[in-house]
Order: structure tokens, then C-alpha cells, then sequence
């Protein structure tokens, strides 16, 4: 009829499935019968925290506190394709936290969380580039020691940078904070020398870097850095 409008849809799409993803390396979840689009949210891991410094010898030796490890980056991406079938699967790597280091040694960076494909049995349906990266580890010093810088994320609807981890150095000083992780986990206290002697803490998955050591050195605490946490995965699909 001349005149007549279009009805729009008023259909809500409602959540067919939710699938979460903690194991770190090649990682994939199954996409459902009906599904119409998915959600996907990435989170990057920790960086670890520095292990105490120190110099000289014997009766002379001076320990330094340490900063904590970066955080890990956050991406979230809406994925809509008119070829989606039941058993399709998206295909991801879920980024390993980064160890804390030893003495003398700095923290090792986290891994980055990646959407790599959709996938059908074999064939590649579609590729991506959208990635929660991992934080920086903590670089071990004696003063002026420079922050761990969070990771960086790219290719998604939403891209956030995780947390800095704070800088150490000096002596006899307490260790620093991790940087905490993108829309995810704290990060980790840095080791305190007094009142209590206590040590660096690890952070908090998903993506919270690690606390750096304290300047001292105490029998039966760890000396090293506090570890990042894992990376993560989450996705819903809608239909």
C-alpha cells in the first residue's frame, strides 16, 4: 500500500551460551546451533614483578626494592557473519602470565590473548587481529628503577591498556605494585620490609601484574618477585 512504513524488528537476541576460557596456549570454544553473532572479550595477562637487588659483599651489602609488574590489556569485539553453523569454532591463544624473577632478576611478560580464526572442521572461515596484550615485566635496578607499562590492546569494539606497574629502586626500600588488569585482576602488593617483613604478592587473574620484592632480606620469605596472572577468555554467543 502507497504509504505504508517498513515494521522494524523488535526482536531481542537472547543468550544461547557463555563459555569461559582460564587454560593458557591454543584454546577454542564451540559455537551452538541458532547462534546469530557473538561477544568476545580477551583479557591479557600479567607481567611478573622484579626480584630484590643487591650489591656488594659480606658485612656491606645493600639490598634494593623492586617494582611490580604491568597489567594486561582488555578487547572486547561483537563478531556478526551470515556463515555461522553449529560446531564452527573460534580459535584463540590465551596468554601465560609472566614469573616473577628471582633475586638479581627482573619479571618476564605476560602473554598476549589473541582471536585468531572461526573456523569450520578445517577451513578458515574468517581471521582476526584483535588482541589484549600482555603486560611488561618489572626491569630490576638499584634506583630510578622505570614503571612496567600495561598491555596494549588492538582490533577490537572496546580497547583498553592495562595498569602500569609502579617503579622501585632505592635502598632498604619497600617493593612496588603490580599495574592491574584491564577491566580484570588487582595487581600485586609489593613486598614491605617493615613493620612486617613480608613478601611480594602475585596478582590477580585475570591479567593483574606481580608485586616487586622488598630491600631486604629475611630467612624463610622469598626474595623474588610476585608472578602476573593468567590471561582470559569469555564468549557469548547470541541468537
Amino acid at each position: 500500500m502507497i504509504g505504508a512504513g517498513r515494521a522494524s524488528s523488535t526482536r531481542q537476541y537472547q543468550v544461547l551460551s557463555t563459555t569461559t576460557i582460564t587454560s593458557t596456549g591454543a584454546q577454542s570454544a564451540t559455537i551452538p546451533a541458532g547462534t546469530v553473532y557473538v561477544e568476545v572479550e580477551l583479557w591479557g595477562a600479567g607481567g611478573g614483578g622484579a626480584g630484590r637487588m643487591q650489591a656488594g659483599g659480606g658485612r656491606s651489602i645493600t639490598y634494593y626494592g623492586q617494582g611490580g609488574g604491568g597489567g594486561g590489556a582488555y578487547s572486547k569485539k561483537k563478531y556478526q557473519t551470515n556463515n555461522m553453523q553449529a560446531s564452527d569454532t573460534l580459535n584463540f591463544t590465551v596468554g601465560a602470565a609472566g614469573a616473577g624473577g628471582a633475586v638479581n632478576s627482573s619479571g618476564a611478560a605476560g602473554g598476549d590473548t589473541t582471536l585468531d580464526t572461526h573456523k569450520r572442521g578445517g577451513t578458515t572461515i574468517q581471521s582476526f587481529s584483535v588482541t589484549a596484550g600482555g603486560g611488561a615485566g618489572a626491569v630490576a635496578c638499584t634506583t630510578l628503577c622505570s614503571t612496567a607499562a600495561g598491555g596494549a590492546a588492538s582490533g577490537g569494539d572496546t580497547n583498553t591498556t592495562g595498569g602500569i606497574g609502579a617503579g622501585g629502586g632505592g635502598a632498604g626500600t619497600d617493593g612496588q605494585d603490580g599495574g592491574d588488569g584491564a577491566n580484570g585482576g588487582a595487581g600485586g602488593a609489593g613486598g614491605t620490609s617493615t613493620p612486617l617483613n613480608v613478601a611480594a604478592q602475585d596478582g590477580t587473574a585475570p591479567g593483574g601484574g606481580g608485586g616487586g620484592a622488598r630491600g631486604a632480606s629475611m630467612i624463610g620469605i622469598s626474595n623474588a618477585g610476585g608472578n602476573g596472572a593468567d590471561g582470559k577468555v569469555v564468549v557469548k554467543a547470541y541468537g
